[in-house]
């Protein structure tokens, strides 16, 4: 594989910004023996865009987990974009990141690095923070991926900000949202009804059989709550694929690295 750490210029942010990228390199010697069985090498490969979460960067998957190592199992191109505390929105005091996210970024990354962002061949993924930003871009465009993978989302973006705003030193590794959370969403943390991901996934009706959505969330994380209340709703939705699992586990890295291989197994065939 080969792996890349840099930056690109982003005309919808107006600036350079971070960006980690994994590529297949099938000119290997030993390519053929790493593929999981059932794969085979592609001229044009798939892309997955890999989210990060709140306290985090765009570095944060390549440090954290062997995701290079599984995307040479399965010749997969991985796209990991940095978008700071901005919960993957269009920003009411700030930059617009969900246009970045859903628009630029896979046009401009299939130009650059000659990866398929094709509807069949685009899956996006993340975890906490980079999980709600996931579903937020497949349930508003489902059309436009193959699959989405939730890790430990951080999916009540209504009680996250009014969690914030209550006491924001409550928060732990993410306390100084609250003043992020101004910036997003205007002084009056108004949240509008395209930014509730359990509005979307209510609201996608016959646009619900264009999506496959894995979804997980460890039993003892505190986000555990809200990732069950999105799963009823799911539960309800006529989705193409869906498959929901957890098991136990914290809000960390070492269920996150298990989640990943799991939607990659399940989705990249």
């Amino acid at each position: 594989m080969g792996f890349f750490e840099g930056t690109i210029y982003s005309k919808t942010l107006h600036m350079d910004t971070q960006l980690g990228v994994i590529l297949p390199q099938d000119s290997r010697p030993h390519n053929y023996l790493t593929l999981k069985e059932g794969i085979r090498a592609r001229e044009v490969p798939r892309t997955l865009i890999l989210l990060h979460g709140l306290s985090d960067s765009a570095s944060v998957w390549w440090r954290r987990t062997s995701i290079e190592r599984y995307a040479e199992e399965y010749d997969i191109a991985v796209i990991m974009p940095e978008v700071y505390k901005s919960f993957y929105q269009n920003m009411k005091y700030g930059d617009d990141y969900f246009t970045y996210i859903s628009e630029e970024l896979p046009e401009l990354c299939s130009t650059l690095f000659h990866i398929s962002v094709e509807p069949e061949d685009l899956l996006i993924a993340g975890l906490s923070m980079g999980g709600y930003g996931a579903l937020k871009c497949a349930l508003t465009y489902p059309e436009r991926y193959f699959a989405c993978g939730s890790f430990s989302a951080g999916c009540d973006i209504r009680e996250i900000t009014a969690s914030a705003a209550k006491n924001d030193e409550e928060m732990g590794p993410a306390r100084g949202f609250y003043n992020t959370s101004k910036a997003i969403f205007g002084e009056s943390l108004e949240i509008p009804d395209e930014s509730d991901v359990y509005f979307l996934a209510e609201h996608l009706k016959d646009r619900a059989e264009n999506l496959r959505l894995y979804m997980t969330c460890g039993r003892q994380d505190p986000l555990y709550p809200a990732n069950q209340r999105l799963r009823a709703v799911f539960e309800k939705c006529n989705l193409k694929t869906y498959i929901y699992e957890d098991w136990d586990g914290e809000h960390e890295w070492g269920y996150w690295d298990a989640a990943i291989q799991k939607f990659l197994a399940d989705f990249v065939k």
